[in-house]
């Protein structure tokens, strides 16, 4: 980190875990992704003028994900994997229910510095949108339109830089087996 500034520059792990899974399976060949986060802005008045304004976080937040995601977790996050058809084949359509998943990743600055990051309650909200052009010399990512969802503690994301990050456990399983209830304090 360059005089405290911590500018996300590049993700080289991305980690995806849907509802009921075991674990986070990596999904590391990640393009590009931008959050935003929602606010709730309440106003007060006084006479038509508004005199006070309080922002706060909603809980809520939408990351658009450009990326080439495994075939396994594509076709579960967009539940294709449906109980009607033969073995190997997989269907999008109106029995297709999208997954809950939770998304870890491992972001760096441009000096190697790290962070992690974690959006532990998320949905992609746009159905399945792919492009081929054919003699195209490059692979065209897929878009994801990922909704944010508030988790049991009110959050949508969490992050943290690694060397603020001082519980060794918390570090270490951040990737692989993150969970909001690993960083609350325990009398929160």
């Amino acid at each position: 980190m360059t005089n405290g500034v911590f500018s996300e520059y590049e993700i080289r792990e991305m980690g995806i875990k849907t509802d009921g899974a075991e674990g986070f399976a990596a999904a590391n060949c990640v393009g590009s992704c931008e959050e935003t986060l929602d606010t709730k802005v309440v106003s007060k008045k006084c006479r038509g003028v508004v005199i006070k304004k309080t922002v706060k976080g909603a809980g809520t937040g939408k990351p658009a994900i450009s990326m080439h995601m495994p075939w396994d977790i594509y076709t579960e996050v967009y539940g294709m994997n449906l109980d009607t058809l033969i073995e190997g084949v997989k269907a999008y359509g109106t029995n297709s229910k999208h997954k809950n998943f939770a998304c870890t990743q491992h972001v760096f600055d441009e000096d190697d510095a790290e962070k992690f990051k974690a959006y532990p309650n998320c949905i992609i909200e746009t159905g399945v949108a792919r492009k081929v052009e054919n003699g195209a010399e490059e692979v065209a990512e897929i878009e994801l339109e990922v909704s944010l969802q508030p988790d049991e503690f009110g959050n949508c994301m969490y992050e943290a830089l690694a060397d603020e990050l001082k519980d060794e456990t918390v570090k270490n399983k951040w990737m692989t087996a993150f969970e909001p209830s690993m960083v609350q304090l325990e009398s929160a």
